[in-house]
């Protein structure tokens, strides 16, 4: 927290570097990281990370008692109710895909007005996060998957992308949870969707209980069963229990139950996640500390003796902090590099998840 105070929170929102996509994600990165002087870093400003700065803040200030933590998780909210758009969306901070709205963006940015609404009773942050739920079910839409629904992952379709769906659940349920009992149906309309999302999700998840990354549409043909297998997972898992004990449904807890299995083959005897199902490296921090988060989760839930996997992934991330309180993004790609760049909303899924567990234990 010390370390993305000083280095990314302006007061107002948590941004800098990305490790991007395209030719960035794959190459870009890497000159980024062992040439640092060759150009002036950005910085970009996700409503992502800026959830999970919320989140962690919220979370220290209850753990903790103190006001600063408060102070932050307050001055968040009204930033990023300021850079909403007029349509309820919020613009993708990356120039590749500037044309382009994202659901997940979106659903952060309404997480954000969500919270500090929760916190506050500020009742226009209710009303924005509410112009962004109109946006989401009138301009990004659904794609049909054999008797069951994917949400877009952008305001153009393409794949349908299951973590996308999974995502949504949790944030259906964050709007259910604040806003339900102010609304004259009980908030039975963010509800709504659920059933159809569970169908999708139990319909393409595997025997092994893997969710692929991306499965073909009518307007994107290509089928990525694997990609981050484990991150990705990680992240669907614990949505989904969240959701699931939220909404008490038993549909999300099976589907979570089935990827717990897959994920406990994830963890390297270190404590470090796997890349994918095919690639033991490159080391990255967030994906080792969700996939901990995930088994820690699963263990809570009963369904399998977890909590030692997870206890030695946390303490393998809690070696890779150095003295400044930062991390190195990532160990091994292509073999032998390091992506050594600090990236703001990574940094702050690892802060979340070391919070969350840190609750629990």
């Amino acid at each position: 927290h010390g370390y993305l105070s000083r280095q990314h929170w302006d007061g107002q929102t948590l941004g800098g570097q990305d490790q991007g996509v395209k030719w960035h994600i794959r190459i870009g990165r890497c000159v980024d990281s062992y040439c640092p002087w060759w150009r002036k870093p950005d910085r970009y400003v996700f409503q992502q990370g800026q959830g999970y700065w919320v989140l962690a803040n919220w979370l220290l200030a209850d753990l903790t008692g103190n006001a600063r933590y408060e102070e932050v998780a307050l001055a968040a909210p009204q930033a990023t109710a300021a850079l909403q758009l007029d349509d309820g969306s919020w613009p993708y901070p990356l120039p590749e895909r500037k044309h382009l709205k994202a659901t997940i963006e979106g659903n952060w940015g309404a997480l954000v007005l969500l919270r500090g609404y929760e916190r506050t009773g500020n009742p226009r942050w209710a009303e924005q996060a509410l112009r962004w739920h109109r946006f989401l079910m009138e301009r990004i839409g659904f794609l049909d998957h054999h008797g069951g629904r994917a949400i877009n992952y952008f305001d153009q379709p393409r794949g349908k992308v299951p973590n996308n769906s999974v995502s949504l659940l949790w944030f259906l349920g964050e709007y259910h949870r604040v806003l339900g009992s102010i609304r004259s149906d009980g908030g039975s309309e963010f509800l709504e969707p659920v059933a159809d999302l569970l169908t999708f999700l139990e319909s393409v998840q595997a025997p092994s209980g893997e969710l692929p990354y991306e499965l073909p549409s009518p307007h994107d043909q290509h089928f990525r069963p694997h990609y981050l297998c484990y991150q990705y997972n990680a992240f669907a898992c614990m949505r989904l229990i969240w959701f699931g004990e939220y909404a008490k449904e038993r549909r999300a807890l099976k589907v979570a139950e089935r990827a717990a299995g897959f994920l406990a083959g994830g963890m390297l005897e270190s404590g470090a996640s796997k890349a994918d199902c095919f690639r033991v490296k490159p080391e990255v921090v967030y994906y080792a500390d969700a996939l901990a988060l995930a088994l820690y989760e699963a263990h809570r839930q009963g369904w399998g003796n977890y909590a030692d996997l997870a206890r030695r992934g946390f303490a393998w991330v809690l070696r890779q902090q150095g003295q400044d309180g930062g991390m190195v993004f990532s160990r091994g790609d292509y073999g032998c590099l390091t992506d050594r760049n600090s990236y703001p909303r990574y940094l702050a899924m690892t802060l979340y998840h070391l919070l969350l567990w840190a609750r629990h234990e």
